[in-house]
């Protein structure tokens, strides 16, 4: 049985050396939600979401806001009214401006 395990960690050993990084994932999922990805960055993108459970749920994260956001279109397009009152825009001021003398 061990050489069943060899096998498998050399086959992912090799998928992950074709595989692009998180940072580089997460970009191209965003991007696949808009545009139709090149065949190579498909592949490393599935590749990728094979091996790494994070970019993946991270894929379904950003797949399902996307689907909200386009069914609900009015709501989204909507601006959010100011709902902060002058007395906490200023006490929030304040704090930053303490935290930046103490860090500084």
């Amino acid at each position: 049985m061990n050489w069943l395990g060899n096998i498998t960690k050399r086959l992912f050993g090799r998928l992950a050396e074709l595989s692009p990084s998180c940072k580089t994932v997460a970009r191209l999922q965003s991007k696949a939600l808009e545009h139709k990805l090149t065949l190579s960055q498909q592949w490393g993108l599935r590749i990728h979401l094979i091996l790494c459970k994070w970019c993946n749920r991270y894929g379904k994260q950003i797949a399902f806001i996307q689907a909200v956001a386009q069914s609900h279109p009015d709501e989204v397009s909507m601006p959010v009214p100011e709902q902060l009152s002058e007395a906490a825009r200023k006490r929030i001021q304040q704090k930053l401006r303490d935290h930046l003398k103490l860090s500084a």
